[in-house]
């Protein structure tokens, strides 16, 4: 919000500086406010996962030895999955003691490591294997399976351009019934829409993995919305 306010205050600044005449009429005119919205639905064309692997052990060094031999087995097999190595983030790691509560006491019984991978994958077709091959050299999970489209700068421009129209169709209308006539477009802000980020959405068909039948994953469509506030001014 802080950004739009700048970016409207900048306008009407540089609206005041420039052209006062047409500044005083807009602080005078009558005018219409609304909102114009824009939406389309594609095919995802990227997705990433989160891959886990998590070791225990009765010694802090040996939980995390394992840890890291099992990680390493990951990302081996995704490498040969085709995954590249800019592809793959560690997502975060952790070792915590493992406690044992019992008749009201509690006693460190070993310790668990524990490290998850972001796994990007920028060829759908491919990303049934990358499971595979993650569920089979070590990982104790895999989750967080989300979309996204690689082009969704573009897109989200383009239904900006749909989104004004539509607030400028509805203008008209409302101008037409209050028999006026449309003067010119006051400020327009873009309206963040928090459902328009990538969301975790998925279907799976099987569970993969080395003694079980491979993994079929089946993404829905992406739904991109873009919506803008806008103000025009009449005479």
């Amino acid at each position: 919000m802080t950004s739009m306010r700048t970016i409207t205050t900048a306008l009407v600044i540089a609206v005041l500086g420039t052209a006062p005449a047409f500044a005083q009429q807009a602080l005078t005119s009558p005018s219409i406010s609304t909102e114009g919205r824009a939406s389309m639905k594609v095919s995802p064309d990227i997705a990433w996962i989160t891959v886990t692997a998590e070791s225990r052990a009765l010694k802090t060094a040996d939980a995390q030895k394992q840890n890291a031999t099992a990680i390493d087995g990951v990302k081996a097999s995704l490498k040969q999955a085709g995954v590249a190595d800019d592809a793959v983030k560690t997502r975060s790691y952790s070792v915590e003691p493992q406690m044992q509560y019992a008749d009201g006491k509690s006693k460190v019984i070993g310790y668990i490591a524990r490290q998850s991978l972001e796994i990007r994958v920028d060829e759908l077709a491919k990303l049934d294997a990358v499971i595979d091959a993650a569920g089979s050299s070590g990982a104790t999970s895999i989750s967080d399976i989300r979309y996204d489209v690689k082009d969704r700068s573009g897109i989200e421009r383009r239904l900006l351009a749909d989104a004004v129209k539509d607030g400028m169709q509805r203008v008209t209308a409302m101008a037409v019934g209050a028999g006026r006539e449309l003067l010119s477009v006051w400020h327009i802000d873009e309206q963040r829409l928090s459902s328009n980020q990538p969301q975790p959405m998925y279907r799976m068909a099987a569970q993969g993995g080395m003694a079980g039948p491979a993994t079929q994953i089946t993404p829905d469509e992406l739904e991109i919305r873009v919506q803008v506030t806008m103000t025009v001014l009449l005479r």
